[in-house]
């Protein structure tokens, strides 16, 4: 009997069914790789641990009531460079600001809005070569050139006026001279790059993020501080929930054999609607003196023929050509795939299919004498 003749004979005879056994192991290797690349794309992420927080604050472990605490500009530097690309790629910015004493207002508010990528600073008020160069440069008002103006800053409980410079080209900040630029800005403004020393922060560093905080980036954040800053600041503990990854191993596992196990029964249930077509095939064939176990190894050769070869260029199919459109879309997916893994898929449904078709197959053989399938002819 030649299996190949036979596979050929059951496609040209039953195409619809044919075609949709064929679809029937696509689709289940699809499903079984997707399920699995989707629970390690979502255990990564668990096990990671995430935090609903988008904020983190740095805070100083000391401060002072005129304006100084523990943390200083310089601290931050450094801190803010020692971050990873991938940690810094998941902040928005950094915020911080401190009070200072000008020759244009007593003491002013200097509010530091930031991001850093690419080895450099930037914010929307100086360009990144500004804040890049470390000069000693400020933006102010225009309202601080016209005579006869006076502006008023409020902090806390102090009220102070400022002077006017009119054509001034530097002022002094905290004890150093600083080049005023024409850059538009509300009041008075400078990069933190221009306080590259121990000019002291009030209330520490925020931190906003794209995106909840994992606790990778957490662990790096806090280990940074801790080097850069030392005992000068602390960070706060966040609600990070780790998950039990064994427990997912397990689930997901079980789910890839039910997925299997499931696909297997619908190539049986397909597969019994050929078998009753060939009745008069197996009628000849018994009668000729074929046994039934040989009627049996038949047919389970004849799907795994079908089955597995089909079922291996689907997952080289998945692997080439949809897993990178899916790591556009889940990040950690692609991690989660290796050529052990699709033989681990490939055996689970190898295994099912086998079991299951061997039982439908020897059940609907075993039931059908000679005798009765004369009768029935």
């Amino acid at each position: 009997m030649n299996i190949f003749k036979l596979i050929f004979h059951d496609f040209k005879s039953y195409r619809m069914i044919s075609i949709l056994i064929i679809l029937n192991i696509i689709i289940s290797a699809f499903v079984i790789c997707f399920s699995y690349g989707i629970y390690q794309n979502y255990n990564t992420v668990i096990v990671e641990g995430e935090s609903a927080e988008h904020e983190l604050e740095i805070l100083p472990t000391k401060e002072s009531d005129d304006y100084k605490s523990s943390i200083t500009t310089k601290m931050v530097i450094d801190t803010v460079k020692s971050l990873s690309d991938e940690t810094l790629g998941n902040i928005e910015y950094f915020s911080c600001e401190t009070y200072l004493p000008t020759s244009a207002i007593e003491k002013n508010l200097f509010n530091f809005r930031f991001s850093y990528n690419n080895g450099k600073f930037h914010d929307d008020l100086f360009t990144d070569e500004e804040y890049n160069s470390y000069d000693k440069i400020v933006s102010i008002s225009s309202s601080f050139r016209k005579k006869n103006t006076k502006l008023i800053s409020g902090i806390g409980n102090d009220t102070y006026i400022s002077k006017y410079i009119g054509d001034a080209k530097s002022i002094d900040i905290n004890g150093e001279e600083f080049k005023i630029i024409d850059t538009y800005c509300s009041m008075m403004a400078s990069p933190i790059t221009a306080f590259n020393n121990d000019t002291p922060l009030v209330e520490g560093l925020s931190i906003s993020f794209k995106t909840d905080i994992s606790r990778s980036q957490y662990d790096e954040i806090k280990n940074s501080v801790a080097m850069n800053m030392g005992n000068n600041a602390e960070v706060p503990e966040l609600d990070i929930t780790p998950a039990s990854e064994l427990f997912y191993y397990r689930t997901i596992l079980m789910i890839s054999v039910l997925i299997s196990i499931l696909a297997a029964l619908n190539f049986a249930v397909l597969y019994r609607f050929v078998l009753e077509k060939r009745i008069k095939m197996l009628t000849i064939f018994r009668i000729c003196g074929c046994t039934k176990l040989r009627m049996i190894f038949t047919y389970l050769l004849e799907c795994v023929i079908i089955g597995l070869p089909i079922f291996a260029l689907t997952l080289i199919a998945f692997d080439k050509f949809v897993l990178p459109l899916l790591s556009n879309i889940f990040e950690y997916i692609g991690y989660a795939y290796s050529p052990i893994l699709y033989l681990a898929i490939f055996g689970i449904y190898s295994v099912s299919s086998f079991v299951i078709l061997l039982i439908m197959i020897s059940v609907y053989i075993s039931r059908r004498s000679i005798t009765e399938l004369k009768a029935r002819r």
